[in-house]
């Protein structure tokens, strides 16, 4: 009996796919991830490396020393990356952040600290001013735009919430540190945990007809924040469990690219 929440990967959902090969070993472009295709013909699983090709079928059927990649089609299955890690920071009183001694909020090892005044981009300071929502962009802001702390995550402001995305997937991103420091008893902002954490692995950046982000560096599906690149790729389903080239189940979702990537 069919599972509608089980997918075979590197099996399109629709016939007329356009398929490529390509001399490369297929063992290192498992069936669903993207595939990039530089100057030099080689395929690639970096975005650096040049344009998308389209998503590995894995072995060519005709010639199992070469790799299959669909370059158009739909319902395709593609590999998507863990959860990134996340934390929250949320101003609760703009007023109280720089009420005496001015407070701070550390992410990873940069700390940044509230002023009344406003913050030169870069710089390890946010504006705590005229409301919390306001105070929330301007910290959103600044990690942004921070050597150290913006190359460690993606900060995000909605109303007086700042939500912050690893940009790496790997496990390592869930012991980046995160910290409200009150420096006068009157507290001005909370945050979810000591670090950023990996609640789950419901890969929830994947909503029905939106834009397909990759990953620059492993060719999956990829959360927006992280170190990913849109695509013209929609997604077509939630998140499945796909069977691999070994019988192994990972976690997978179906893309249309009637244009390709």
């Amino acid at each position: 009996m069919h599972d509608a929440t089980k997918v075979v990967m590197g099996s399109p959902g629709m016939s007329g796919a356009e398929v490529k090969n390509f001399a490369a070993d297929p063992a290192s472009f498992p069936a669903g991830v993207a595939v990039t295709l530089g100057s030099d013909g080689l395929p690639s699983l970096l975005k650096s490396a040049g344009a998308w090709a389209g998503v590995s079928m894995g072995k060519s059927l005709s010639d199992t020393k070469k790799l299959s990649v669909l370059a158009v089609g739909n319902s395709v299955p593609m590999l998507i990356e863990r959860q990134p890690a996340r934390g929250i920071v949320t101003i609760t009183s703009f007023a109280n952040l720089v009420s005496g001694t001015d407070d701070s909020i550390t992410v990873g090892a940069t700390v940044f600290t509230a002023q009344a005044g406003a913050a030169t981009l870069g710089q390890t300071t946010f504006q705590a001013a005229t409301s919390n929502n306001a105070t929330a962009t301007s910290l959103a802001a600044q990690i942004n735009a921070h050597a150290t702390a913006g190359a460690l995550v993606k900060a995000t402001a909605s109303g007086a919430v700042v939500t912050l995305t690893a940009i790496s997937n790997s496990s390592a991103a869930d012991t980046i540190a995160l910290a409200y420091t009150d420096n006068d008893t009157n507290v001005g902002a909370t945050v979810s945990g000591a670090t950023l954490t990996d609640s789950d692995d419901s890969a929830d950046w994947v909503v029905l007809g939106a834009k397909v982000y990759i990953s620059n560096t492993t060719g999956k599906a990829d959360d927006p924040n992280s170190d990913a690149t849109i695509s013209d790729a929609t997604y077509a389903s939630a998140v499945l469990s796909g069977i691999d080239e070994s019988g192994a189940s990972v976690a997978a979702v179906l893309v249309d690219m009637p244009g390709g990537l």
